[in-house]
């Protein structure tokens, strides 16, 4: 459980201040009246410990250095435990807290922070979200800056590397640390503890080769990375329906034309009588061709963004992907790091098969290749 008083206590701690006076006001008139309160027996417990005391000490120093900003690390553990109304609890303590003291509160942590920006329109309305993203092999930039950090920790190693041969396969390491350098970082650790223990003098391939992580734990991280930055796009992305209304043309209300001035019906006029025989109708003009009717379907419900990485569309050089609704076949695109199928009409013959494309089976896309 996250404790508010040991957060004051360590704050003030960091912030030189270790001591503080304490003042109590009482009021000369009822103070013979005054009789101490025994607390109750038993234990009390609270969601989070809190004193007041402390807080306002804590606040006050805030405001008398005038700092800019306050920075929670793994902030995901502050709001992640409990019920479901502790979160809102503590997103709201911490707001209480910025308003309070003019103080910036930056919560730094996973992607397990992104549920709870969005509790409330007062939260919604306060936070900005800053995406610190891995690094992706379809973006040339990142894999140069992925191999100068993988060659910069290399050089930091106590022993003998052929640090050439190892950068050469870079991309082996990337993707074993599925483009973050913390994960890498610790797999060299990994790596290293392992060399000393065997007393080598050299961090060799197979050092490196038996740190890897196993087939499940590296799994679970890039499934959840591929999810975050996935939540992260959706809470990010811009708000469709107000693009749609800047794209509109300018509102001007209509005013009615003046009527006409009126003047008394001539003889013509009250004589006059309609054209055409009685009984006859109007002429019209019959309607030609297939009417659609109102809410049938012009394309199909499959389109967007699929699970198929991006990285593997590219290495295929296989653009065409199938789709698992209607069968049709078309030409996907790469979207902000995501291979999405354009909107497309529903096929209404039997599937294409002879070409070689991307196939969704069993909750996987695989290519299939043409049949002759």
């Amino acid at each position: 459980m996250f404790h508010r008083t040991n957060f004051y206590q360590k704050g003030l701690t960091l912030l030189g201040k270790t001591t503080f006076d304490r003042h109590i006001k009482v009021d000369v008139a009822t103070a013979e009246h005054l009789v101490e309160k025994k607390r109750a027996r038993g234990k009390t417990t609270t969601r989070y410990p809190d004193d007041p005391e402390i807080r306002d000490v804590y606040e006050e120093e805030l405001r008398r250095l005038r700092l800019r900003a306050v920075l929670l690390d793994e902030a995901q553990h502050l709001i992640t435990s409990g019920d479901g109304k502790q979160p809102k609890d503590q997103l709201n303590w911490i707001k209480s807290m910025a308003i309070e003291t003019g103080v910036l509160h930056v919560l730094i942590g996973t992607y397990d922070l992104l549920p709870f920006c969005n509790l409330d329109g007062q939260m919604a309305r306060r936070g900005s979200e800053f995406h610190f993203a891995r690094y992706h092999m379809e973006d040339e930039n990142d894999c140069q800056a992925f191999r100068n950090a993988f060659s910069s920790l290399l050089k930091q190693i106590p022993l003998q590397v052929d640090h050439d041969t190892l950068i050469q396969r870079w991309w082996y390491f990337f993707e074993g640390s599925i483009g973050c350098i913390g994960i890498l970082k610790q797999w060299l650790v990994r790596s290293l503890y392992r060399a000393l223990r065997e007393e080598s003098p050299e961090l060799t391939r197979a050092h490196l080769e038996q740190s890897v992580l196993p087939d499940a734990k590296w799994e679970r991280m890039r499934a959840d990375a591929r999810s975050g930055e996935a939540e992260f796009q959706y809470a990010d992305g811009q708000n469709s329906y107000l693009s749609e209304l800047a794209n509109m043309p300018t509102f001007t209300s209509k005013q009615p034309d003046p009527a006409p001035p009126s003047t008394p019906p001539t003889a013509d006029q009250k004589t006059r009588k309609p054209k055409g025989h009685i009984g006859e109708p109007s002429p019209y003009r019959d309607q030609v061709g297939t009417v659609q009717q109102e809410g049938e379907a012009t394309h199909c419900s499959f389109s967007g963004p699929i699970k198929l990485e991006a990285a593997r569309w590219l290495e295929s050089k296989v653009q065409e992907v199938q789709c698992s609704t209607c069968g049709s076949v078309s030409k996907a695109k790469l979207k902000e790091q995501s291979v999405v199928i354009s909107p497309h009409p529903p096929r209404k013959s039997r599937p294409v098969r002879n070409v070689t494309r991307w196939m969704e089976q069993e909750s996987d896309w695989v290519l299939v290749q043409k049949k002759e």
